[in-house]
């Protein structure tokens, strides 16, 4: 940090509250420093955390090779939940967000279900532009969000579960309240709760609902570990698991707005099942060079449904559109 004041103990002062403020606060072996730009001081090589929480690299006094870090929703600490449900609420009802929020909703819904979820083709890279849209929307609420992830296989067993504080059907304001109830699978319980939240008219309208079918999912944590082994020659194979299996299975047992590709789109839910989707093919991709491109070296050129994009520039989370970088915190 550069400083031109001339009492020691002046400089001693404002440099100790420097420290003790956001500007230097040490976290998990990284240090959080001013902006991406200017960073007030960072050591040469080092991983710094900049204003907005990004992973960066200090290099000749800047911060370079920045990364959004996204997490796995039940092991986030409340005040990154309740900050992250905060902003999905905000960009859902305030009217200088819900035009764009209701355009990404629209996007899901308008693309051809068969190409989008039957077929192979598109399916990993446009949710991955999906997400990334999503976020670049939250992330106008505070740039510090960033898309968390719901790890089922943790829970394959119970993923119903809603009693624990952690758990992700939580009915406090950190979590995404429970099953719905009554006749009409309202959910009644959470932030997202019928007499809070509602769905926008271009999903049918009306409460949030959900219908738990008490299943166990196929994806526990051994069965995806199974599927992130496949060789490179299987990738057809993994992505067919992980598209009509694991995608399947969760809009299928959670059941009412989960259910229908016309409605899903606007549930809390999909955002976090669907960054898991993404994190395990980054996983996958994470095995080899030759892994990031498999099956995708001829990707239609065309522009790929509701965006402005092609799906090749979407295979590679460390180089997004953008200049977006992704990782995933385990």
């Amino acid at each position: 940090m550069k400083s031109t004041c001339r009492p020691v103990l002046l400089c001693v002062s404002v440099l100790w509250s420097f420290w003790l403020s956001d500007g230097g606060q040490e976290r998990k072996g990284l240090r959080e420093y001013g902006t991406r730009s200017s960073p007030a001081w960072c050591k040469e090589g080092s991983l710094v955390l900049n204003r907005c929480e990004e992973h960066c690299r200090c290099k000749n006094g800047k911060l370079v090779n920045c990364f959004r870090v996204r997490k796995e929703f039940t092991r986030m600490d409340t005040k990154e939940r309740k900050r992250y449900i905060n902003a999905y609420k905000t960009v859902s009802v305030d009217a200088r967000f819900k035009l764009d929020y209701q355009r990404l909703v629209a996007a899901h819904i308008n693309a051809p279900d068969k190409l989008l979820h039957t077929t192979p083709v598109i399916f990993f890279p446009w949710h991955r532009w999906f997400l990334v849209q999503f976020e670049n929307l939250l992330r106008r609420i505070d740039c510090r969000v960033t898309l968390p992830y719901w790890d089922w296989s943790r829970v394959a067993h119970h993923w119903w579960r809603g009693s624990r504080y952690k758990d992700i059907w939580n009915p406090g304001q950190h979590g995404l309240g429970g099953d719905g109830d009554g006749w009409d699978h309202c959910v009644e319980d959470g932030p997202f709760s019928k007499d809070k939240w509602n769905l926008l008219n271009v999903s049918g309208g009306g409460c949030l609902k959900r219908n738990f079918k008490y299943v166990a999912l196929t994806g526990n944590t051994h069965h995806v570990r199974r599927t992130l082994s496949l060789p490179l020659k299987d990738f057809l194979q993994f992505e067919d698991t992980v598209r009509s299996v694991y995608h399947g299975d969760l809009h299928d047992l959670i059941r009412g707005t989960m259910w229908s590709s016309m409605t899903a789109s606007n549930a809390p839910e999909m955002i976090l099942h669907h960054s898991f989707l993404d994190k395990l093919w980054a996983e996958w991709q994470k095995k080899g060079q030759e892994y990031i491109r498999a099956y995708y070296p001829d990707l239609p050129s065309k522009k790929m449904p509701g965006s402005n994009y092609t799906a090749s520039q979407w295979i590679d989370s460390n180089n997004l559109p953008g200049h977006v970088k992704v990782i995933y915190e385990d």
